[in-house]
């Protein structure tokens, strides 16, 4: 007896500290939408796992689709490249929780060094206008060509992800938390451009990452006195080009950031748009693009941040970016995509709503500088104050 009596109490004492040793509340939220910032929202998501316990579930699907199932409900929080442009939930709240450039990626195998390009050029690719990686189009603004590129401080850190400890590098930020410019390259390009069909990849799903391109586009449509992308932006990419594209060859849709880069992997030739960490995933290289200062970027988290400085911030949470505007050292191809959450919750979902409030506090804050080199920007300055106080209002 007294022997079962001790077993028993040690059992009882072993159980205790399990339940101690188990966190109070490990839950789950769902999200859905962009596939912009994908894979970043899934490497946060296990990092934030591994401290909290809490899982997130994020399969994407599209920045439309985000916005629909957020409305319908059907999940904890959405995420979006662009605001609603009707039928927003009226309790909504935005928070600008992403940023990093949209790259123009592509597949020539035989040319070795970025690409340049000018917007109206990238209009007349992605319009069916130019079909043909050697076009004297393309070869002007790369065969005996000078060229001014802007080049950014940056420094080796160690970081911890995983238990795992690597160096990794990250941009140098001022005082200001401004990334800081070292000096504007000037260098002569000569790129031998091969007879190569383009093959152009575009998204078939309602897309922010569509819309915000497009809208670049139509930003830049006489950039050089002419006109080559008159229609305005839209979700859908067939609904934005001024010409109808079922009419050409070289165009090939599917839905997704995961699936034009893929696909634009396979296939020689291909050009199509998406956040800049689909195209180191794929091995694609990326064009530097042309900017109203003159200069040619690359599509870095740097240069970005940059142009998303010169952005207004809206009372809401959004931007509303200035695509013509001359900023040195900017890429001009650069956007926010926003976390769509409510400021409350019902009772049965304030766990929820606590797990959505701390993810998206760390995404904010504290992700970045696990993952500097995925592109996105660190958020910093007005911007970052601003998220912060639309993540305040979440109760």
């Amino acid at each position: 007896m007294k022997l079962r009596s001790k077993l028993a109490g040690i059992s009882l004492a072993t159980s205790v500290v399990l339940i101690a040793a188990t966190p109070a509340f490990a839950g789950s939220i769902s999200g859905s939408g962009a596939s912009f910032p994908q894979t970043f929202i899934d490497s946060c998501a296990k990092e934030f796992a591994r401290t909290t316990s809490d899982t997130v579930n994020y399969p994407a699907g599209g920045s439309s689709k985000g916005r629909s199932d957020f409305s319908a409900g059907l999940v904890d929080f959405g995420a979006s490249d662009a605001p609603y442009s009707s039928g927003a939930p009226a309790n909504l709240v935005y928070v600008p929780a992403f940023a990093a450039p949209i790259a123009v990626m592509y597949n020539v195998p035989t040319v070795k060094e970025p690409i340049n390009l000018d917007p109206a050029t990238i209009a007349r690719i992605f319009s069916g206008q130019i079909t043909n990686w050697n076009d004297p189009i393309i070869a002007l603004q790369n065969e005996k060509r000078t060229i001014k590129s802007p080049v950014y401080k940056t420094k080796q850190t160690k970081v911890t992800v995983g238990g795992k400890t690597t160096t990794k590098t990250v941009d140098v930020l001022d005082k200001n938390g401004k990334p800081i410019l070292l000096r504007t390259v000037t260098k002569t390009v000569n790129i031998d451009l091969p007879d190569l069909a383009i093959t152009v990849w575009y998204r078939t799903d309602g897309s922010g990452t569509s819309e915000n391109f497009t809208r670049w586009l139509k930003a830049n449509n006489d950039l050089d006195g002419a006109a080559y992308w008159n229609r305005a932006g839209n979700t859908t990419f067939t609904s934005s080009t001024p010409i109808d594209i079922a009419t050409k060859f070289n165009f090939q849709g599917a839905s997704g950031s995961s699936l034009v880069a893929k696909n634009a992997s396979e296939k020689p030739g291909s050009i199509t748009y998406s956040e800049l960490e689909w195209a180191k995933l794929n091995k694609l290289a990326v064009a530097n693009i042309k900017n109203r200062a003159g200069e040619y970027v690359p599509p870095s988290s740097a240069a970005t941040a940059v142009f998303l400085g010169a952005a207004t911030i809206n009372a809401n949470g959004t931007l509303t970016y200035d695509f013509t505007k001359s900023i040195s050292g900017a890429y001009s191809l650069g956007v926010a995509s926003y976390a769509l959450v409510y400021p409350e919750a019902s009772k049965k979902d304030a766990a929820k709503q606590k797990i959505v409030k701390d993810f998206l506090s760390f995404v904010v804050e504290g992700c970045h500088a696990k993952f500097p080199d995925q592109g996105f920007v660190q958020l910093s300055g007005p911007l970052l104050a601003k998220a912060k106080e639309q993540l305040a209002l979440i109760k």
